[in-house]
């Protein structure tokens, strides 16, 4: 049953694992390593989870991250009763009455389906703690930022371009990993990849203007393609979720939404919430999971390549085939929309919580998602070899 101490606890918990987050990452910030956001996310959820402080300190755990400790005993007391009839039926060479395993079977059930209402009922105010830090990444990463025509100048084709192919990748991971395709939460995985990237700023963005030339409003209008189609997407696999969860999950969405035609002040204190925000989310999710257990390589590289590499590759084709822009500059132009790593790891922070997301999907994503944040320097140094090509040889 949801009660406000139930709340309390969860949202203090979620405030312990987020403060920890953001200290730890202004830690290595300070330190030298710039990109560390989602890296710190998971490095105190990894501590708060059950790894750590769940069998170092399993009270505070259960107090403040867990919640339901008496209806997993439940469970655990049903499966050893279970299995002492089982024990005992084999030693005295007899089958235990269906009556008694029928009986045995209906009180694990009960003490399963109990268990998953202890955690909902915990989780209720972590995941709105999650969902509004989600939001507050969305809507400062939103790829609808300023006064996009998302409509105009080829943008629609190259934005298709941008996100199809790792909206496939996405699907094609869900079929290899397990059987199937288009389900609720494949097309949360699938929205969340398929999310677009923010607004190139200051040097940056005069670069790909000045690259793309009569051609410049294309940029803004495929990146906004990109965000309104991984939008009809989530919206689609809200259909699959109860009232609340579909909230929770659709208002990450709706403030992506809202930055449709707001200025852009990359100084501002907003602007600054954003790295924070995915820090603090990305901890909170994973103190309920078991990380290393749930880990799974191959999907893990899937996805980042989908969301990164394919992403790339498919945006700079768009602009190739759509605008006949030259190949290095579409390859060049195509980093600026092709890299959203932080709204990617708030995102699926909030689908884990919410439990529509296999828990190794979810690990998949966030990892994934850290692994393009640290690897960003890497996209400096291609963008600048791209510069000295184009430079170097004319069109």
């Amino acid at each position: 049953m949801l009660t406000p101490e139930t709340i309390a606890w969860s949202i203090s918990g979620a405030v312990l694992a987020g403060a920890s987050a953001v200290a730890l990452a202004w830690l290595l910030r300070a330190a030298g390593w710039k990109y560390s956001w989602i890296v710190a996310g998971l490095c105190m959820g990894l501590f708060f989870g059950p790894l750590c402080c769940g069998k170092a300190f399993p009270d505070f755990y259960n107090t403040f991250f867990d919640g339901c400790g008496d209806a997993r005993k439940d469970v655990l007391r049903s499966l050893r009763t279970r299995e002492a009839v089982e024990v005992a039926a084999a030693a005295t060479k007899t089958s235990p009455a269906e009556s008694d395993l029928v009986v045995l079977d209906a009180g694990q059930r009960s003490a399963e389906i109990q268990l998953q209402e202890s955690r909902n009922n915990f989780d209720h105010g972590a995941l709105w703690v999650t969902a509004f830090l989600a939001a507050t990444v969305t809507l400062v990463r939103s790829p609808l930022s300023g006064r996009v025509h998302w409509w105009r100048g080829g943008g629609l084709a190259i934005g298709v371009w941008t996100v199809l192919i790792p909206i496939a990748s996405v699907l094609l991971i869900a079929q290899i990993e397990t059987g199937e395709v288009v389900t609720t939460w494949s097309l949360v995985s699938a929205a969340t990849i398929a999310f677009g990237a923010a607004l190139p700023a200051g040097r940056e963005r005069w670069t790909t203007m000045g690259l793309l030339q009569n051609d410049s409003q294309s940029l803004d209008a495929a990146r906004g393609t990109a965000g309104i189609i991984s939008l009809v997407v989530a919206c689609v696999a809200a259909w699959g979720l109860d009232f609340d969860s579909a909230a929770a999950w659709l208002l990450p969405w709706g403030t992506m939404l809202a930055a449709w035609g707001l200025r852009d002040h990359h100084n501002s204190f907003l602007q600054k919430c954003a790295g924070p925000a995915t820090s603090a989310a990305v901890a909170i999710a994973l103190t309920r999971v078991d990380m290393p257990k749930e880990f799974h390589i191959a999907p893990t590289l899937g996805l980042y390549f989908a969301g990164e590499d394919l992403r790339w590759v498919a945006a700079a084709t768009g602009f190739a085939l759509t605008l006949a822009v030259p190949w290095m500059r579409s390859l060049r132009v195509s980093l600026a929309i092709s890299s959203a790593p932080l709204p990617q790891a708030a995102l699926a922070s909030t689908a884990l919580l919410i439990g529509v997301l296999p828990v190794w999907m979810g690990i998949s994503i966030l990892t994934a998602a850290a692994a393009t944040e640290v690897l960003s320097p890497m996209r400096k140094m291609t963008a600048k070899h791209l510069d000295q090509l184009i430079h170097a040889k004319p069109d």
